[in-house]
């Protein structure tokens, strides 16, 4: 092993401390597909739900949505042995908890009595709304998008939840008070969707993430490179001077020297040398040309597209 630092080991990434600063929910009739990923164009453009998914509209600030995950375990244990030897997840539960504050619109109302859209007709003659809580609780599924966002409208980075059947499984009571508006906390049970093969799935996105992706640690295919400096350069032979080429993909990701190969294009072959990292020493007057760089990429990562990056031209006096 190498000597090093905690510092250099704990590799802290203050970039990637993610605070949703504003959130959403939204439902939909149970059976309406979400999107499977695809919620941003290729520039991190939010783009529009499928028809049909509604916004509960504000959610209490200070509760916030809370997503809880309850697993239970059969551990076996066996004579003799002071841990489990063998251990099954048998339950998996995801839940899903915000106390929406527009109370007043159908689809919460739907929400907080278990009533039907259809009983709740305002009369056409003083707009007088009067429907039964059900006496007989019917479970109602819907699909669920939630998307909270990290940053401004200019930068963000969204954070996205899609669980495509969910019920509620709890109401939280509603309280009437002078100093706050009237709400009913409720809960949501995520159930697997035969459809979807799934009962939750996660997108980050947004032109925000993308400055993020390259610090994530999640393999990517580079599909374009960037060399800098850009432009041409002139090095002069003898003055211990020397051009560090630097070599970046699409996400802004720095790529490591190790897997980029550096070929000194026709007039620069005898007149610089290349090391392993990227330095350009002259070595020869009179050279002038360009250096492709290829790219590989690491073991686990999925195969680059990305074709040869070429320098600006550079002359060696």
């Amino acid at each position: 092993m190498t000597a090093t630092t905690l510092t250099a080991l704990k590799a802290a990434q203050r970039s990637l401390l993610l605070k949703p600063l504003d959130a959403a929910v939204f439902l939909a009739p149970y059976g309406t597909q979400a999107p499977l990923g695809g919620f941003t164009d290729a520039s991190g453009n939010l783009q529009t739900l499928p028809a049909g998914f509604q916004s509960i509209g504000l959610i209490d600030k200070k509760t916030g949505i809370a997503f809880s995950r309850g697993i239970t375990a059969a551990p076996i244990e066996s004579y003799g042995e002071l841990q489990a030897v063998r251990n099954d997840i048998t339950s998996d539960i995801t839940a899903l908890e915000f106390e929406p504050q527009q109370n007043a619109t159908a689809l919460n109302l739907q929400l907080t009595t278990s009533a039907t859209l259809a009983s709740m007709q305002p009369s056409a003659t003083n707009g007088e709304v009067w429907f039964a809580q059900p006496s007989a609780e019917n479970i109602t599924y819907y699909s669920a998008i939630v998307i909270g966002k990290d940053g401004n409208d200019s930068l963000p980075t969204y954070v996205i939840k899609v669980l495509p059947k969910v019920a509620v499984s709890k109401f939280g009571g509603e309280q009437w008070v002078p100093t706050g508006v009237m709400s009913n906390k409720l809960t949501m049970v995520a159930f697997k969707d035969d459809v979807a093969g799934f009962a939750v799935a996660h997108s980050y996105a947004g032109a925000g993430w993308q400055k993020l992706v390259a610090a994530s640690g999640m393999p990517y295919v580079v599909s374009k490179l960037y060399v800098a400096p850009t432009g041409a350069q002139t090095l002069t032979k003898g003055s211990n001077q020397a051009l560090q080429l630097l070599v970046t993909d699409q996400f802004g990701g720095v790529v490591s020297p190790n897997l980029l190969t550096f070929t000194a294009g026709t007039g620069l072959t005898s007149a610089v040398s290349i090391s392993s990292t990227g330095v350009v020493t002259p070595t020869a007057t009179g050279g002038s040309g360009t250096i492709s760089i290829g790219f590989t990429a690491p073991t686990g990562w999925p195969a680059a597209t990305a074709t040869p990056v070429v320098t600006g031209t550079i002359t060696v006096q």
